[in-house]
């Protein structure tokens, strides 16, 4: 089955509408009542969160680009796969990281296992660094050079708007947890 951008932009589309209705109704504390919607409100996971901006990517970057009816099908599975690689890459350093952290408050310290973790990081850098080259040439065959610099402009914009949402995300959850406004009579 061929994916044209009549089906896959209002998936794309109710995807990012409804976390888009999740975030909101966690974002105005005070919205409803004395003690705010935010405590009734859904609250979004870090995975929803992923998965809303992968649809936000999707959607803009047919604007942004400028991507011809042709590039579109082209583009479309390779993004995917650079997500997909970003997002596998970040869990397995994760890991190891985290694996770090508990050899780290082990008692007594395991010096060899410790050394053996920092290698499998150095070696999951590399290996995540060439991965994620590979995704971005194949790409990048798809985008001419102008496309390209406007990608990467793109990226940037999309994190920077992720880290703030997920900011705000968290001062919800954080704000949800607190008692309402206490009333004095």
């Amino acid at each position: 089955m061929k994916l044209t951008r009549s089906f896959v932009l209002p998936c794309a589309l109710v995807a990012g509408l409804l976390a888009a209705a999740h975030l909101q109704a966690g974002q105005d504390p005070g919205r409803q009542g004395g003690r705010g919607a935010a405590a009734d409100a859904p609250v979004v996971t870090p995975l929803e969160l992923e998965r809303w901006f992968d649809s936000y990517v999707l959607l803009q970057a047919q604007d942004t680009l400028k991507l011809s009816d042709g590039q579109f099908p082209r583009f479309l599975p390779r993004l995917k796969s650079l997500q997909d690689t970003r997002r596998r890459n970040l869990q397995a350093r994760r890991q190891v990281v985290n694996a770090l952290g508990r050899l780290l408050k082990a008692t007594p310290f395991d010096e060899a296992q410790t050394r053996d973790q920092l290698k499998a990081l150095r070696e999951l850098d590399i290996r995540a660094a060439e991965d994620l080259q590979k995704t971005y040439d194949a790409l990048d065959e798809v985008l001419d050079v102008v496309q390209q610099a406007r990608f990467r402009v793109f990226e940037e914009v999309v994190e920077r708007r992720k880290i703030n949402l997920l900011m705000r995300a968290r001062q919800g959850a954080s704000d949800a947890g607190r008692p309402g406004p206490s009333v004095v009579r």
